[in-house]
């Protein structure tokens, strides 16, 4: 396949670019709860505030398991910007996260 027929979404630091892969369907987090824990795993909220920011979803352990939280975001792209990376969105891959993270009502106790 000839380069003009392949596009390249990323981020240019240092003279370097580093290549950014947007998946074409959006990932849900949720809890992973201690088998103990009479209830469903609940999903990440995801505030509105947040909304057009780059994030980094990280797990907290609990009392009752693992739960997902937006541990650091930056400020929010400019319109043009989300354009661009939701345009150049691929395919799913073995290169993304499953469309479900979490949700494992089996966790096995924390023994820290």
């Amino acid at each position: 396949m000839s380069n003009l027929d392949q596009h390249r979404i990323g981020l240019i630091h240092e003279g370097h670019f580093y290549e950014v892969l947007i998946n074409k369907e959006p990932t849900i987090f949720k809890e992973d709860l201690y088998p103990q824990v009479a209830r469903l795993p609940m999903d990440l909220n995801l505030p509105k505030e947040d909304e057009k920011k780059l994030v980094v979803v990280s797990y907290n352990s609990t009392g009752e398991g693992h739960q997902p939280f937006i541990s650091k975001r930056s400020n929010q792209l400019p319109e043009n910007g989300v354009g661009i990376l939701l345009e150049q969105r691929i395919e799913s891959s073995n290169c993304f996260s499953p469309s479900l993270v979490g949700g494992s009502v089996n966790l096995p106790q924390d023994t820290k």
